[in-house]
Protein backbone atom coordinates (compact mmCIF):
# COMPACT_ATOMS: atom_id res chain seq x y z
CA UNK A 1 0.00 0.00 0.00
CA UNK A 2 1.32 3.54 -1.05
CA UNK A 3 1.18 5.66 1.99
CA UNK A 4 -0.47 9.12 1.72
CA UNK A 5 0.96 12.33 0.94
CA UNK A 6 0.81 15.49 0.68
CA UNK A 7 -2.76 17.61 1.91
CA UNK A 8 -5.50 15.22 3.03
CA UNK A 9 -8.66 15.21 4.58
CA UNK A 10 -10.89 13.69 7.52
CA UNK A 11 -14.29 13.57 8.57
CA UNK A 12 -14.90 13.33 12.22
CA UNK A 13 -18.08 11.63 12.09
CA UNK A 14 -17.45 9.17 8.88
CA UNK A 15 -13.87 8.40 10.40
CA UNK A 16 -14.84 8.85 14.50
CA UNK A 17 -17.10 9.06 16.40
CA UNK A 18 -20.01 11.67 16.57
CA UNK A 19 -18.52 14.99 16.65
CA UNK A 20 -20.64 16.84 19.26
CA UNK A 21 -22.23 19.71 16.56
CA UNK A 22 -23.73 22.56 18.16
CA UNK A 23 -25.67 25.50 17.80
CA UNK A 24 -26.38 28.67 20.41
CA UNK A 25 -27.91 32.01 20.05
CA UNK A 26 -25.43 34.94 21.12
CA UNK A 27 -26.44 38.53 21.72
CA UNK A 28 -24.21 38.79 18.46
CA UNK A 29 -25.03 36.15 17.28
CA UNK A 30 -24.41 32.62 16.54
CA UNK A 31 -22.30 30.23 17.69
CA UNK A 32 -21.23 27.05 16.33
CA UNK A 33 -18.92 24.52 19.09
CA UNK A 34 -17.91 20.81 17.37
CA UNK A 35 -14.87 18.44 17.44
CA UNK A 36 -13.25 18.01 14.27
CA UNK A 37 -11.23 15.58 15.40
CA UNK A 38 -10.83 13.33 18.45
CA UNK A 39 -7.81 11.83 19.97
CA UNK A 40 -7.26 8.28 20.63
CA UNK A 41 -10.01 6.74 18.68
CA UNK A 42 -9.45 4.29 15.44
CA UNK A 43 -10.82 5.23 12.23
CA UNK A 44 -12.81 2.86 10.05
CA UNK A 45 -11.07 1.98 7.21
CA UNK A 46 -9.54 4.67 5.06
CA UNK A 47 -8.73 2.65 2.25
CA UNK A 48 -6.18 -0.14 2.99
CA UNK A 49 -5.05 1.26 6.48
CA UNK A 50 -6.98 3.25 9.63
CA UNK A 51 -5.57 5.64 12.11
CA UNK A 52 -5.62 7.31 15.25
CA UNK A 53 -4.99 10.62 15.78
CA UNK A 54 -2.52 11.07 19.12
CA UNK A 55 -3.30 13.85 22.09
CA UNK A 56 -1.67 17.10 21.93
CA UNK A 57 -1.11 16.28 17.95
CA UNK A 58 -2.59 19.98 17.36
CA UNK A 59 -0.03 21.51 19.76
CA UNK A 60 2.76 22.68 17.59
CA UNK A 61 -0.24 23.92 14.77
CA UNK A 62 -2.01 26.04 17.17
CA UNK A 63 1.00 27.89 18.80
CA UNK A 64 1.87 28.72 15.46
CA UNK A 65 -0.55 31.61 15.30
CA UNK A 66 -1.12 30.61 11.81
CA UNK A 67 -3.84 31.71 9.83
CA UNK A 68 -6.51 28.79 10.03
CA UNK A 69 -9.70 29.12 8.42
CA UNK A 70 -13.51 27.62 8.40
CA UNK A 71 -15.29 26.99 5.46
CA UNK A 72 -18.01 25.09 4.46
CA UNK A 73 -17.30 21.60 2.79
CA UNK A 74 -13.96 22.53 2.29
CA UNK A 75 -15.73 25.36 -0.46
CA UNK A 76 -12.89 28.69 -0.48
CA UNK A 77 -15.78 30.80 -1.55
CA UNK A 78 -17.75 30.45 1.31
CA UNK A 79 -15.50 31.39 4.47
CA UNK A 80 -17.14 31.17 7.79
CA UNK A 81 -14.43 32.17 10.28
CA UNK A 82 -10.63 32.81 10.71
CA UNK A 83 -8.59 32.20 13.41
CA UNK A 84 -6.91 35.65 12.87
CA UNK A 85 -10.46 37.71 13.21
CA UNK A 86 -10.93 36.02 16.36
CA UNK A 87 -14.25 34.30 14.79
CA UNK A 88 -12.83 30.93 15.20
CA UNK A 89 -11.23 29.38 18.09
CA UNK A 90 -9.53 25.96 18.37
CA UNK A 91 -7.48 24.03 21.16
CA UNK A 92 -7.91 20.67 22.29
CA UNK A 93 -9.23 19.05 25.57
CA UNK A 94 -8.83 15.45 26.19
CA UNK A 95 -11.33 14.44 23.82
CA UNK A 96 -9.73 16.08 20.77
CA UNK A 97 -9.65 19.32 18.48
CA UNK A 98 -12.69 21.60 19.60
CA UNK A 99 -14.11 23.78 17.33
CA UNK A 100 -15.56 27.37 18.44
CA UNK A 101 -16.83 29.98 15.53
CA UNK A 102 -19.04 32.78 15.07
CA UNK A 103 -21.18 32.21 12.38
CA UNK A 104 -21.33 35.40 10.45
CA UNK A 105 -24.55 37.03 9.12
CA UNK A 106 -24.42 35.77 5.38
CA UNK A 107 -26.47 33.34 3.65
CA UNK A 108 -24.28 30.73 3.89
CA UNK A 109 -24.05 31.13 7.86
CA UNK A 110 -27.95 31.64 8.57
CA UNK A 111 -28.23 28.31 6.51
CA UNK A 112 -25.71 26.64 8.20
CA UNK A 113 -27.18 27.73 11.43
CA UNK A 114 -30.58 26.55 10.57
CA UNK A 115 -29.08 22.77 9.42
CA UNK A 116 -27.45 22.62 12.80
CA UNK A 117 -30.77 23.54 15.14
CA UNK A 118 -32.75 20.30 13.11
CA UNK A 119 -29.41 18.33 13.96
CA UNK A 120 -29.29 17.93 10.12
CA UNK A 121 -25.10 18.45 10.08
CA UNK A 122 -23.65 15.98 12.14
CA UNK A 123 -20.00 15.89 11.50
CA UNK A 124 -16.83 18.18 10.18
CA UNK A 125 -13.70 17.68 8.48
CA UNK A 126 -10.55 19.14 8.27
CA UNK A 127 -7.94 20.00 6.09
CA UNK A 128 -4.12 19.02 6.76
CA UNK A 129 -0.81 17.59 5.76
CA UNK A 130 1.40 15.51 8.53
CA UNK A 131 5.59 17.30 8.52
CA UNK A 132 8.18 14.85 8.71
CA UNK A 133 8.17 12.08 11.42
CA UNK A 134 4.79 13.36 11.97
CA UNK A 135 3.58 10.11 12.05
CA UNK A 136 4.02 6.47 12.66
CA UNK A 137 3.46 3.13 10.78
CA UNK A 138 2.80 -0.18 11.56
CA UNK A 139 4.80 -3.22 10.40
CA UNK A 140 2.05 -4.15 7.58
CA UNK A 141 1.20 -0.30 6.80
CA UNK A 142 -2.42 -1.38 8.32
CA UNK A 143 -2.50 0.86 11.35
CA UNK A 144 -1.27 4.51 11.52
CA UNK A 145 -0.73 7.14 14.28
CA UNK A 146 -0.62 10.70 13.96
CA UNK A 147 1.49 11.98 16.02
CA UNK A 148 1.66 15.89 14.39
CA UNK A 149 -0.76 17.24 12.62
CA UNK A 150 0.11 20.58 10.30
CA UNK A 151 -3.78 22.49 10.13
CA UNK A 152 -5.45 24.09 7.39
CA UNK A 153 -8.95 24.42 7.79
CA UNK A 154 -11.71 23.04 9.55
CA UNK A 155 -15.03 22.43 7.64
CA UNK A 156 -18.74 21.93 8.59
CA UNK A 157 -19.64 19.14 6.29
CA UNK A 158 -23.35 19.16 4.44
CA UNK A 159 -23.19 16.33 2.37
CA UNK A 160 -21.05 13.06 1.02
CA UNK A 161 -17.17 14.37 2.28
CA UNK A 162 -14.84 15.16 -0.91
CA UNK A 163 -12.52 12.98 -2.49
CA UNK A 164 -9.49 13.55 -0.24
CA UNK A 165 -6.45 14.55 -2.57
CA UNK A 166 -4.27 12.00 -1.08
CA UNK A 167 -6.08 9.02 -1.71
CA UNK A 168 -5.01 6.68 -4.18
CA UNK A 169 -7.45 7.06 -6.75
CA UNK A 170 -6.48 10.66 -7.20
CA UNK A 171 -2.88 9.91 -7.04
CA UNK A 172 -3.26 7.80 -9.77
CA UNK A 173 -5.25 10.15 -11.94
CA UNK A 174 -2.41 12.98 -10.81
CA UNK A 175 0.00 10.94 -12.27
CA UNK A 176 -1.87 9.95 -15.68
CA UNK A 177 -2.43 13.85 -15.80
CA UNK A 178 1.09 14.71 -15.44
CA UNK A 179 -0.58 16.91 -12.74
CA UNK A 180 -0.70 17.33 -8.55
CA UNK A 181 -3.41 15.53 -6.72
CA UNK A 182 -4.21 18.95 -5.28
CA UNK A 183 -5.32 20.51 -8.58
CA UNK A 184 -7.00 17.19 -9.90
CA UNK A 185 -9.17 16.88 -6.27
CA UNK A 186 -9.93 21.01 -7.12
CA UNK A 187 -11.53 20.16 -10.85
CA UNK A 188 -13.53 17.21 -9.50
CA UNK A 189 -15.16 19.24 -6.61
CA UNK A 190 -15.63 22.06 -9.05
CA UNK A 191 -17.11 19.15 -11.45
CA UNK A 192 -20.07 18.04 -9.00
CA UNK A 193 -20.45 20.67 -6.42
CA UNK A 194 -23.96 22.64 -7.54
CA UNK A 195 -23.21 26.32 -8.96
CA UNK A 196 -19.14 25.74 -9.07
CA UNK A 197 -17.46 26.59 -12.87
CA UNK A 198 -14.36 24.91 -14.03
CA UNK A 199 -11.94 27.34 -14.70
CA UNK A 200 -10.16 26.60 -18.19
CA UNK A 201 -7.15 25.03 -16.61
CA UNK A 202 -9.56 22.36 -14.98
CA UNK A 203 -11.80 21.60 -18.11
CA UNK A 204 -8.26 21.29 -19.89
CA UNK A 205 -6.75 19.15 -17.33
CA UNK A 206 -10.21 16.75 -16.92
CA UNK A 207 -10.06 16.52 -21.17
CA UNK A 208 -6.45 15.92 -20.50
CA UNK A 209 -7.18 13.03 -18.18
CA UNK A 210 -9.73 11.23 -20.08
CA UNK A 211 -7.76 11.43 -23.07
CA UNK A 212 -4.50 9.23 -21.45
CA UNK A 213 -7.43 6.54 -21.04
CA UNK A 214 -9.79 6.34 -23.79
CA UNK A 215 -9.25 5.22 -26.66
CA UNK A 216 -11.90 8.02 -28.57
CA UNK A 217 -9.82 11.23 -27.52
CA UNK A 218 -12.09 14.17 -26.58
CA UNK A 219 -11.73 17.25 -27.64
CA UNK A 220 -11.23 20.57 -25.48
CA UNK A 221 -13.98 23.32 -26.73
CA UNK A 222 -10.65 25.22 -28.15
CA UNK A 223 -9.80 22.64 -30.24
CA UNK A 224 -13.25 21.64 -31.46
CA UNK A 225 -13.88 25.26 -32.77
CA UNK A 226 -10.29 25.21 -34.14
CA UNK A 227 -11.36 22.11 -36.79
CA UNK A 228 -14.86 23.52 -36.93
CA UNK A 229 -13.47 26.53 -38.82
CA UNK A 230 -10.86 24.60 -40.51
CA UNK A 231 -13.58 22.06 -42.02
CA UNK A 232 -15.19 25.23 -43.37
CA UNK A 233 -12.59 26.59 -44.65
CA UNK A 234 -11.77 23.80 -46.52
CA UNK A 235 -15.33 23.77 -47.95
Amino acid sequence: MEKPSGREFRVAVDAWPAADLEIRAEPEGRTFTGYAAVFNSWSEDLGGFRERIEPGAFTRTLESNGNIRMFLNHNTDVLLATTRGQTLRLSQDDKGLRVEADLPDTTAGRDLAELLARHDVDSMSFGFNIPRSGDIWSDDLSERTLREVKLHEVSPVTGWPAYPATSAFVRHLADIAGSDPESIEAAMRALIEPGAQLTDEQRDLLVRTINSRSGVRVMSEQTATWRERVARYKV
